[in-house]
């Protein structure tokens, strides 16, 4: 298995681009006035929050520590006989000192209350803005893929288009949304807190910031090795999902060849792989995490070292005031200066994968839509069901050709077979039809005009396709008839149930109309699917027909329900039967024999016999055991 198919954009790293950002933002535009106002509410909960160490300074050295009131009671403790005027002095210095602390605290209640209604709403907002950017991202991608020719969904693995509207998105939407409005945060803590403690004492303020130099150029080091183990992990995790993927898919031939040894020891190998290097970027977050918070402990020793000495000092020249509450404010503002820093480093790493992210994103919504509607596109009321070829040259890849010069009119009504060996080009014919691919030369009519110019949803709408590999979706068989279409009542999908031979099967079922079908029609037979989707096709009323291999693997019984059940559906339709086995085929009004791409013979299947040609040697390759008569 080669996992490169899979992962080679999975492990991607981008570096910083304006660009990138403005067009991300632009996703964030329409909320710019709510925005705004969580950018305002976080600015007014940063202020708050950090009042509180200054607050509880106040209450420290005022009140807790005052020195009036210290002093009185030194000036009690070394008199012999305490008078009575002095000791009622100090009760009322108590008494005072407890009211004024009383109303801090209930200050700092009343302001952590305030920060946590402004932080709260703040964060309900900036939830609300990522959801509905997220919201938004994801439908315009949704409806970028359905635009999307299915050369397009060839050329992109399923997995791939999956994790651009799921992880993707989802990363963009935290880095763009919460990314933005949490660095914002640490930027507001950061100013507030560095202006508080150089407002209140700039000495002790630069000791705090001398060790900030050391926490950019440790953050700048980690980066360097947490990128590369962090995109080494990437491709693991891909490689890791993708073989997962793969052989779960294949399970079925993994037991019949009794492979599970070899797969398990495979898988093992990756499983090692990805194993040892996540243990690599731990060990990178293992040193960094402690050399920040070594640095930020240095910062309060300093502190500490800074304040005793200044203390010893005072107390060195007999001064007895001491500000104790100055410590512990800088103890509290050293620690929330710490956090953000820390922050901002992890988020540079998380900002290099939305830029990762946001560039896949914008590549695929910027691939163009490869099979667009020409302006004032052709929209019918209904077809006459005349159906021709001109000269029709096609190749999935432009170099190979899979039809060459096909010249064919179906007139309304006819029914015509197709046939021919595998690879011939007949299941070409539907994608063309149907216009899922564009032609490289020719031209195919509806009714005189060329699919080109018709407007591809009423071209679709009225072609009905019933493919080999019935798909089902998840749901009832309800829902699978109808596909959500408003204008089919119950009477009309039980009458096209009916109608196809399947009503007898779907009443068996517990339910019945509204039996679970499970993922792609899981918990129905081969044969059911092929009825249900006859029934599907014919509930929608299509003036063209095309059956697909409508017959194959399923047993004879059947196969004869199925038979009836398409020549009912053909009714009065223009049919298009593109089928290997000729026992299907013999009643059409007209056999196109295909091989190599090229029509080799045309006529009905008496003629083609009598003619002995390809079609001859086909029907004596099938019936080798029987009579020709036959």
């Amino acid at each position: 298995m080669s996992a490169g198919f899979h992962t080679e954009d999975e492990a991607h790293e981008r570096a910083y681009d304006a660009r990138l950002m403005r067009r991300l933002l632009g996703y964030v535009r329409p909320f710019a006035g709510w925005f705004a106002v969580a950018v305002v509410l976080l600015f007014v909960a940063s202020v708050l929050g950090n009042f509180t160490p200054l607050i509880m300074m106040n209450a420290i050295d005022t009140y807790v520590n005052n020195p009036e009131r210290m002093q009185a009671q030194q000036a009690l403790a070394v008199s012999a006989t305490p008078d009575a005027a002095a000791v009622a002095q100090l009760e009322q210095l108590k008494l005072e000192d407890r009211r004024g602390l009383s109303r801090l605290m209930l200050l700092i209640g009343g302001l952590f209350l305030a920060e946590s209604a402004f932080r709260y709403a703040q964060m309900v907002i900036v939830a609300w803005i990522g959801q509905k950017t997220m919201f938004e991202m994801r439908m315009r991608i949704f409806a970028h893929l359905q635009n999307m020719s299915l050369r397009f969904l060839d050329k992109n693995p399923l997995g791939r288009l999956m994790t651009r509207v799921t992880n993707d998105v989802e990363k963009v939407q935290a880095t763009i949304v919460a990314g933005v409005e949490q660095t914002i945060s640490d930027m507001f803590t950061i100013v507030v807190v560095v202006v508080f403690m150089v407002w209140t004492n700039w000495q002790i303020a630069a000791i705090v910031l001398s060790t900030i130099p050391f926490v950019f150029v440790t953050g700048m080091v980690f980066r360097r090795y947490a990128r590369r183990s962090y995109l080494e992990v990437r491709r693991k995790v891909a490689k890791l999902n993708a073989y997962m993927q793969e052989i779960v898919s294949g399970m079925r031939v993994v037991q019949v060849f009794r492979q599970e040894a070899r797969c398990y020891e495979q898988f093992r190998v990756i499983n090692a792989e990805h194993r040892d290097e996540w243990f690599r970027q731990i060990r990178n977050f293992a040193i960094y995490y402690p050399v920040i918070d070594f640095l930020g402990t240095l910062a309060l020793a300093l502190i500490i070292l800074y304040h005793g000495w200044e203390v010893l000092g005072l107390q060195a020249t007999g001064q007895d005031v001491v500000q104790v509450g100055l410590f512990f404010a800088y103890l509290q503002w050293a620690e929330r200066l710490y956090g953000p820093i820390r922050a901002l480093t992890d988020r540079y790493n998380v900002l290099l994968e939305a830029m990762a992210s946001s560039e896949r994103i914008f590549t695929l919504l910027d691939t163009p839509e490869d099979i667009p509607n020409k302006p004032n596109a052709i929209r019918p009321s209904m077809f006459q069901g005349r159906v021709e070829f001109r000269d029709v040259w096609f190749g999935y890849d432009p170099e190979l050709p899979v039809l060459k010069g096909i010249n064919l009119t179906i007139e309304p009504g006819q029914r015509v077979a197709i046939v021919g060996h595998t690879g011939a080009g007949k299941t070409t014919f539907i994608n063309l039809l149907s216009r899922f691919y564009d032609i490289q030369r020719g031209s195919i009519l509806i009714d005189g005009k060329d699919v080109r110019d018709y407007d591809k949803t009423e071209l679709r709408k009225r072609i009905g396709i019933v493919l080999q590999d019935v798909f089902l979706f998840s749901g009832t068989i309800r829902d699978n008839i109808t596909l959500g279409s408003p204008g089919i009542s119950d009477d009309a999908v039980r009458g096209c149930a009916a109608h196809v031979n399947a009503a007898s099967f779907i009443e068996s079922l517990p339910g019945q109309y509204d039996f679970a079908v499970g993922e792609r029609g899981c918990n129905l037979s081969t044969g059911q699917r092929q009825l249900l989707a006859f029934a599907r096709a014919l509930a929608h009323d299509p003036q063209i027909l095309v059956l697909d291999e409508a017959t194959s693997s399923v047993d004879t019984a059947t196969e004869a329900l199925i038979q009836d059940a398409i020549v009912k559906l053909m009714d009065e339709r223009t049919s298009i039967v593109i089928a290997h086995r000729l026992s299907t085929v013999q009643h059409a009004d007209r056999i196109v024999v295909m091989h190599h791409g090229e029509i080799r013979e045309v006529g009905t299947h008496q003629e083609l016999l009598a003619h002995r040609g390809l079609y001859y040697t086909l029907y004596r390759l099938q019936y080798k055991d029987q009579p020709e008569a036959a």
